[in-house]
């Protein structure tokens, strides 16, 4: 090689530097801007991810995800359903956050206010939609009346029990308020009327202890101490407030008629409630006849407390048993109008039954 040579090459050199410089340099532009671009993109997508397609409160909607449904089939339902914009932003953010294999069969609570982000978070926990039913237990109810009010809300569909087939010594042992109650009593007088929410799918035997965890709740330390030191037992309380309840209808009267009726079996005096001999007998209007029907619920013919509950007592009624007003009554009758007169001879009583009653 001579000399005019190595002085080309040498000239050379720095121009083939200088291109190589320049196309690194133009391949790492290029691989910048689609870095950017890929950043900005994936920004945009995270932003619609997170997004609802409503802005504004929508009602909630089942949604039901099969067993076998895969993140693809959820996503393609939730379009179409109208609860997200692109099922593509529901199946991308279930990949790359790895809830694929986590989506849950159930039903689910949705709307067009959650983003595909919340939608498959939700779905991935397993928060299925609990299918509530809120059914109200009007005071004084007995527990054929409690069963038909359950059924008729649309519960036990598929329950076999019936709540008289219930007695006292299935639950005893849960339930210490049992204690001094006959075994063989069933449960009027202790499924406390309120208003409650059960799972549509709630069996007999779970809807029967909420109603009893709450009657325990309302018999609360003080109420059991003030029973004891009258000398009563809960299950004599519990069956005083059940006609009190049936009987009138203000707290004022329920006291007042309950201070009459401890004062009637005190003196040995026939209690004499129409309400006890209507629960025997499964009717309202009764006759003079039905009055001597033999039954232990029949207080006009044994004295003293009949054998147990005639329906399931409220608040009212059960602090009007254990704090009754004192009084020098014997006797009351309630009017067309349910307003209750008292009275405290015979003869002060019948002028009101003629005055009022016929």
């Amino acid at each position: 090689m001579d000399e005019q040579q190595k002085q080309e090459i040498a000239q050379e050199a720095p121009r083939q530097k200088a291109l190589a410089f320049k196309v690194i340099a133009g391949v790492g532009a290029v691989l910048m801007l689609f870095a950017v671009v890929g950043a900005i993109g994936y920004v945009a997508l995270a932003a619609r991810i997170e997004a609802p397609l409503s802005q504004m409160a929508v009602p909630e909607r089942i949604f039901v995800v099969e067993k076998g449904d895969n993140a693809k089939t959820i996503a393609a339902r939730l379009e179409r359903e109208g609860f997200i914009a692109d099922a593509f932003l529901f199946e991308f953010y279930a990949w790359n956050r790895r809830l694929s294999y986590s989506l849950q069969a159930g039903k689910y609570l949705l709307s067009a206010s959650l983003s595909p982000k919340s939608i498959a978070e939700k779905i991935a926990r397993g928060e299925i939609a609990r299918d509530i039913i809120t059914v109200t237990i009007p005071e004084g109810y007995g527990i054929w009346t409690i069963e038909t009010k359950l059924r008729e809300a649309g519960l036990l569909a598929e329950e076999k029990k019936h709540l008289v087939d219930f007695t006292v010594r299935e639950f005893s042992a849960r339930h210490d308020f049992f204690s001094d109650a006959p075994k063989d009593a069933n449960l009027d007088g202790y499924l406390f009327p309120d208003t409650y929410e059960f799972e549509r799918e709630a069996t007999l035997d779970e809807i029967v202890e909420r109603m009893l965890d709450n009657f325990g709740r309302k018999l609360d330390a003080s109420l059991r101490e003030e029973i004891q030191r009258q000398g009563k037992s809960i299950f004599d309380i519990v069956i005083m407030a059940s006609m009190i309840q049936k009987e009138v209808i203000t707290p004022a009267d329920m006291r007042l008629v309950s201070g009459l009726l401890w004062k009637r079996i005190a003196i040995g005096m026939p209690l004499q409630v129409d309400a006890t001999i209507s629960y025997a007998l499964n009717k309202n209007n009764l006759t003079r006849d039905d009055l001597a029907k033999d039954s232990p619920y029949n207080t006009y013919l044994y004295k003293g407390l009949p054998k147990g509950p005639i329906g399931n007592p409220g608040k009212e009624a059960f602090l009007a048993a254990v704090y009754p007003t004192e009084n020098d009554y014997l006797f009351y009758i309630s009017k067309p109008n349910k307003e209750t007169v008292f009275s405290r001879t015979l003869k002060e009583h019948n002028a009101a039954v003629v005055k009022y009653l016929r």
